[in-house]
């Protein structure tokens, strides 16, 4: 299951259409692209300081996109144990 599918299918604390997990998702794309975000296991301080940086956060969506994906790999990692 890829990140977009599991934001509308399993993703349980907002209900998120299928635009949304499109963001989502380009957002993700974007922070790795942009070495941001490199896979790490934590979303910390110096994380925050690149998003802020390099994008207009109002809303933390950049942060709670990462916290989603942690989210999302948690979720393949119960998947994976079963």
């Amino acid at each position: 299951m890829d990140f977009p599918t599991y934001l509308i299918k399993e993703h349980t604390k907002t209900k998120i259409g299928e635009n949304s997990a499109k963001q989502y998702h380009s957002r993700l794309r974007n922070m790795k692209k942009k070495n941001i975000y490199n896979d790490e296991l934590v979303i910390n301080d110096d994380i925050k300081r690149k998003i802020n940086l390099e994008y207009v956060n109002e809303a933390n969506e950049y942060v709670r996109t990462l916290t989603y994906y942690l989210d999302y790999k948690k979720h393949l990692e119960t998947l994976t144990q079963k």
